[in-house]
């Protein structure tokens, strides 16, 4: 769904990370169709040489509803590893906080809104390529927050 004042990216229901469908009240990685939203971008792990492309894209999260009473927080970090189920080797791609603005690491932070969220990114960290992505978030406090969530990938430049 577009807010006011939006850059356009094309979604792709395959770059998808979150669908939005229920409310993310716990810690952990955000669901689409009922499971872990983690992307594969493409590339080869197991052969010699390994063969895979930098990506630079942007994770794009869409929130319709969120908690800032109190002490709510949501950090949402990307996450990359070449361990398909992200269970290893994760590296932070980029993160991005919201909530309660007093609860925010930071000075003078303002409480957050809902609105349209840009986590711009790239798969190359510390000359290390990551294949898989997703889009793990920590919940502080007992809030809730509703998004949806997907990968646009930036043209070339």
């Amino acid at each position: 769904m577009p807010f006011p004042n939006d850059r356009t990216y094309s979604f792709d229901a395959n770059l998808a990370l979150a669908d939005g469908a229920a409310a993310q009240t716990v810690t952990g990685f955000a669901q689409f169709g009922g499971a872990n939203g983690i992307l594969d971008l493409g590339g080869n792990q197991g052969t010699s040489p390994k063969q895979q492309s930098r990506i630079d894209a942007v994770c794009v999260i869409d929130v319709t509803a969120l908690s800032t009473g109190g002490s709510q927080t949501y950090k949402f970090m990307l996450l990359g590893s070449n361990d398909p189920g992200l269970a290893t080797g994760n590296v932070c791609l980029g993160e991005i906080t919201a909530g309660a603005g007093a609860s925010i690491d930071g000075t003078n932070m303002a409480t957050s809104t809902t609105g349209r969220y840009e986590l711009f990114f790239t798969t190359n960290q510390a000359g290390n390529l990551y294949e898989f992505v997703g889009l793990y978030v920590i919940v502080g406090g007992s809030g809730s927050a509703t998004f949806t969530a997907f990968v646009a990938v930036l043209p070339e430049p």
